[in-house]
């Protein structure tokens, strides 16, 4: 019973937020967009031993993919209204 818990760590604020993203592209049905948010979430996972830049190399990779996903906001706007 006497486990010592885990260390709380800037992993687990990434992994938030990756959700918040891929909560965000689910609301807008932006498919890959969520994809590369759960993308996201999985390479913050800190028992993913990835050592020196790897990381942060795909991490970056993730979010600029996630970035580039999303529709015009123009599109997005338009979907709003039809929403209504």
């Amino acid at each position: 019973m006497n486990t010592p818990k885990a260390k709380f760590t800037w992993h687990y604020y990434l992994m938030a937020f990756g959700a918040l993203m891929g909560l965000m592209a689910l609301t807008l049905s932006a498919w890959s967009a969520a994809a590369s948010a759960l993308g996201f979430m999985v390479m913050s996972h800190p028992v993913l031993q990835l050592k020196g830049p790897t990381r942060f190399i795909f991490l970056a990779l993730f979010a600029a993919f996630y970035y580039a996903a999303f529709p015009d906001p123009s599109v997005v706007q338009e979907m709003m209204k039809t929403a209504e």
